[in-house]
């Protein structure tokens, strides 16, 4: 049972009101997308939900949540389509979610009832909430898939696994390490694009392999990005796991720190002098 005001509850018994869905996806950086799915603009809580975004619901295919009582994961599957102003991180949606914009995010569907329509004074219902599974698109539409929080118990057992590779993920509490004196902060140099950004850092090649680049300034402020390789040179070239959704301008300010490869070796433990706690059996056969 979904949790409702007494005002709320008195006016689902008077049969008379207008019903709409709010969305507010809250990406990995921390901006938050509302939508409304009304013809006319929602504000409650202090916050306020657009009319004028994508259009998430059709009349020949709404919105579908599945729940299940128990502990299997309960999913939400609804349609985007989005308009050519919908614009999220500097790009159209439909590219930011080809640019994995969504991946990872939450999203919250809360239900407004309203004598009139405007008037939230009684609250909201929430219907759902949970992350981004998948997101399959076509060439004007893209479906959602949004797996409930229960999808947070599907941790493989044993906990701790008998590897040649350190369990501990860097900067976490086993491992212990502050990442923050690390960083190096550094800027874009002409010619990078959004796989390769070109800087000139003092640290030898590898150094940063593994690690994670984010930036603080330009058109891609906010955004990080894991490190796939680092090349030193004059200028150096770092290479990423995943593209940016545009390239950086010369002058772009990033921070820069370093990754481990979960050995005992130099680019490992022994980097951040933390070879203490490092849980692993580099004599198990791989």
């Amino acid at each position: 049972m979904k949790p409702a005001s007494t005002a709320l509850q008195n006016l689902l018994a008077s049969r008379q009101f207008f019903a709409v869905d709010l969305y507010t996806f809250t990406l990995i950086g921390g901006t938050a997308l509302r939508y409304c799915s009304g013809d006319r603009d929602i504000t409650t809580g202090g916050h306020l939900f657009t009319a004028q975004g994508p259009r998430i619901d059709r009349k020949d295919n709404k919105a579908k949540c599945h729940w299940k009582i128990g502990v299997e994961v309960d999913t939400l599957v609804f349609d985007v389509m989005p308009q050519a102003t919908d614009i999220v991180g500097g790009q159209s949606f439909l590219a930011a979610c080809v640019q994995g914009a969504f991946d990872g995010a939450e999203l919250q569907l809360e239900r407004a009832f309203m004598a009139t329509y405007g008037d939230t004074s009684v609250g909201t219902v929430i219907m759902f909430a949970g992350r981004v599974a998948e997101i399959d698109l076509g060439r004007a539409v893209a479906t959602f898939t949004i797996n409930s929080h229960l999808e947070l118990l599907n941790l493989q057992l044993p906990r701790n696994l008998w590897q040649p590779g350190c369990v501990n993920s860097l900067g976490d509490a086993s491992c212990g390490v502050d990442l923050a004196p690390y960083g190096v902060g550094a800027t874009a140099i002409s010619g990078s694009t959004a796989h390769l950004v070109n800087a000139a850092l003092a640290q030898p090649s590898g150094y940063f392999d593994q690690g994670k680049l984010s930036f603080t300034s330009g058109v891609n402020a906010g955004l990080s990005r894991s490190v796939k390789s680092w090349v030193e040179g004059a200028p150096g070239v770092i290479a990423l796991l995943a593209p940016l959704p545009q390239a950086p301008a010369a002058g772009d300010a990033f921070t820069i720190y370093p990754g481990c490869d979960k050995t005992l070796g130099p680019n490992g433990c022994a980097k951040f002098a933390n070879t203490a706690r490092f849980r692993a059996f580099p004599y198990v056969p791989m």
